[in-house]
């Protein structure tokens, strides 16, 4: 099993405790079903930032997370091993009182060479060639860590798509269109790219020019007119959209938030690890 090999490659290279891993302690099967063993650690990021009511952490809170996440994926990096699931809900607390994190749940783990899986990444912090359907490598998972750092100041998810077209949709709005050889090249293209038909766009492109014509009489007009009425089909569905989404659990706390007085971020929640 891939997390099994995983998993015991970690242990091997990481004797000294220093690249903030899980450990697995032993592994046995029951009922011929797989069960793992792990050391004990404590409450995950996500479960931080609720105790924190959602109101996010202080740049060197931040900053200290980050450095321990990216101990880890140096070493996955120099094993070759993709996380393919970094999120708050892997990153967890393990030293009682201090900013210390481990990275945990390896099971949709793979060797850069040996890709088992396509279907990866949990949508919020997923990058755009898994979502495009293009080849991935390590990369994705530096993506999800700076989507994970942005949530961990603010306390919302940085891109919150409630499907993978609107995910793609809040990736284009802050970061803009893809490379056009990007788009085309991509394996799901047709699924955000090519929604309106061939048909659609003639009729669209028709209808344009003739009103130009009959407005203006100029034909270069018409014609750059006739440039712009092509859009993307799914951006402006995705453009409606609340300004800031969040997580069903931070809703209950919103109005609250909102109505007290502006402080400084909470740079030192850290409750004690159970």
């Amino acid at each position: 099993m891939v997390e099994l090999k995983i998993l015991d490659v970690l242990r091997r290279k990481d004797k000294d405790n220093t690249y903030n891993v899980v450990h697995m302690k032993d592994f046995f099967y029951f009922r011929n079903h797989l069960c793992i063993t792990f050391e004990l650690l404590g409450i995950n990021l996500y479960e931080l930032m609720k105790k924190n009511s959602f109101q996010g952490f202080s740049l060197s809170v931040v900053r200290c997370f980050t450095l321990s996440v990216l101990k880890c994926l140096q070493m996955l990096y120099v094993e070759k091993i993709i996380h393919c699931d970094l999120k708050p809900e892997n990153i967890v607390l393990y030293q009682k009182g201090q900013v210390s994190v481990k990275v945990i749940d390896f099971g949709s783990s793979c060797y850069e060479d040996e890709k088992v899986y396509t279907y990866i990444q949990s949508r919020f912090y997923r990058s755009p060639e898994v979502i495009l359907g293009h080849p991935y490598n390590m990369a994705i998972d530096m993506w999800s860590l700076g989507c994970i750092m942005a949530e961990l100041h603010t306390g919302y998810p940085l891109f919150p798509g409630e499907n993978e077209v609107e995910q793609l949709a809040c990736i284009m709005e802050v970061l803009g269109l893809p490379p056009t050889h990007f788009m085309q090249t991509a394996s799901r293209r047709q699924t955000f790219f090519d929604a309106i038909t061939k048909e659609e766009t003639t009729d669209k492109i028709q209808d344009s020019t003739a009103k130009q014509v009959q407005n203006s009489g100029d034909q270069q007009g018409s014609l750059q007119h006739t440039a712009e009425v092509v859009q993307l089909p799914h951006l402006a569905e995705a453009s409606s959209k609340p300004e800031v989404a969040v997580r069903p659990e931070a809703s209950k706390t919103s109005t609250e938030q909102q109505s007290k007085d502006s402080s400084p971020k909470n740079a030192s929640i850290l409750p004690p690890i159970v």
